[in-house]
């Protein structure tokens, strides 16, 4: 589609975008604190239930990194009603499909099945919240597939390994420098008693956020929650410590070099607010990283890789999407050897230069359309509604903010995001990193 033609058409979609909120979902709170949220979406028979709880590795006590992960995978050993693999059994002969992850912030388990299984599927999810049996044997055999998952991510990845690295630097008071996976010697040293007490006291409905997306009735959906999760003891509530890293005041600077690296690859991360802290300020970030950084239509890639040459690839992006703290990434892998302090040069200087010359309306107006765009695109199918809702609401973002987030979009001028840009050069709280042979 020609350039002309994409931003016709987005004037076209944008203007019904704003008439209607995004997802138009529904909600309930039962009382033992479980929150649900109702997507409803009838043009094809199928259903999407992801369970969100609202915690992730942040709430890991020192020296036992890699619990919230490690029961991830446990949550799948079955109960007594429903026990070894019998859930994942039943989705997969039904033709449906799972998954689960786990972050700083949150834990989600998903199913996507036909809606005729609806009830038979909150069951069984509604079970394993409270009556899995564990063995010791069974958590052996997880720590060491968990052991092998970590070497495979991480000790046999130098980039990821300067990753780590470079976060636990960047965030050495907070969670988010501690990996979620865990540090290899605390997953090797937690007990059958540290998962135990870690499943009783944090998989509880008031913890949680159920979000039912698809071809589902709100009523039914109120009715059977009541009838499976209603049942469930609420606990302690969860609450989180506001830690917070200092000012980094120095020049903090991390090489890994391995024989495997085949090109050298320099990066930077940055500590920034976030969508809770604003969100704004956060969309004007964002789409201004997108702008001058992101992807081989950017400012900077087209300055400095297909112009200038100094670099085989640059780009950043911006992940603002948590409770606490944001972060920037960027990357750049260079034509030849430069020295670190050199290439954070050219890059600053380079971004300075784009906001001395100014950034174009139309590129802007385009950019931001993307947003509306991308927000119409998650409407779409039963697993996206669930995902994007569920994550917001978790790291603490209200749903009518999120509902209406074309609007606040709509909202942000290109003044804004100037701002941003200006605001985020002057910022300091960074490391960088290089990759080498």
């Amino acid at each position: 589609m020609k350039l002309t033609s994409l931003i016709l058409f987005l004037l076209l979609v944008t203007t019904n975008a704003f008439a209607k909120k995004i997802f138009d979902a529904k909600s309930f709170k039962l009382r033992n604190g479980l929150k649900v949220i109702v997507i409803e979406n009838k043009r094809a028979p199928v259903v999407a239930q992801m369970i969100w709880y609202n915690f992730g590795s942040g709430v890991e006590e020192n020296g036992k990194s890699g619990l919230a992960h490690f029961m991830e995978h446990l949550m799948f050993k079955g109960t007594k009603k429903f026990p070894d693999s019998y859930y994942s059994d039943f989705i997969s002969k039904i033709g449906g499909s799972e998954n689960a992850f786990t972050s700083y912030d949150y834990t989600a388990y998903y199913q996507v099945f036909p809606k005729y299984e609806l009830e038979k599927i909150m069951q069984m999810e509604s079970d394993r919240m409270v009556n899995l049996t564990l063995s010791k044997k069974n958590v052996e055999i997880e720590k060491k597939v968990i052991l092998e998952e970590r070497f495979q991510r991480v000790e046999s990845d130098p980039s990821a390994k300067l990753d780590e690295s470079m976060r636990s630097i960047l965030f050495p008071n907070h969670y988010y420098g501690r990996p979620i996976i865990g540090w290899k010697h605390e997953i090797e040293n937690l007990k059958f008693d540290d998962i135990i007490k870690f499943y009783k006291k944090y998989y509880i409905p008031n913890n949680a956020t159920l979000v039912l997306s698809g071809d589902v009735d709100f009523e039914r959906v109120k009715k059977l929650s009541k009838k499976f999760f209603g049942k469930r003891r609420k606990g302690n509530p969860l609450v989180y410590e506001n830690i917070s890293d200092p000012k980094i005041e120095t020049s903090v600077m991390v090489e890994m070099n391995h024989p495997t690296v085949k090109q050298s690859i320099w990066k930077k991360f940055y500590r920034v607010g976030s969508y809770k802290n604003s969100i704004n300020k956060s969309l004007s970030l964002e789409i201004g990283l997108k702008i001058i950084a992101s992807g081989s239509s950017s400012i900077l890639y087209e300055n400095l890789v297909n112009q200038q040459k100094i670099f085989s690839a640059i780009g950043g992006y911006y992940q603002g999407l948590t409770r606490g703290q944001g972060s920037v990434y960027f990357y750049a892998i260079p034509n030849q050897k430069l020295e670190t302090d050199k290439i954070d040069e050219i890059i600053n200087n380079e971004i300075d230069e784009i906001l001395k010359k100014g950034i174009p309306k139309k590129r802007f107006d385009i950019e931001k359309k993307k947003f509306i765009f991308d927000s119409i695109y998650e409407r779409d199918g039963v697993l996206n509604p669930a995902q994007s809702v569920g994550e917001a609401i978790t790291i603490g973002i209200k749903l009518d903010d999120l509902e209406n987030l074309n609007k606040k979009i709509d909202e942000i001028s290109l003044e804004d995001v100037v701002l941003a840009l200006k605001n985020f050069r002057k910022n300091k709280n960074f490391v960088i990193g290089e990759l080498n042979n």
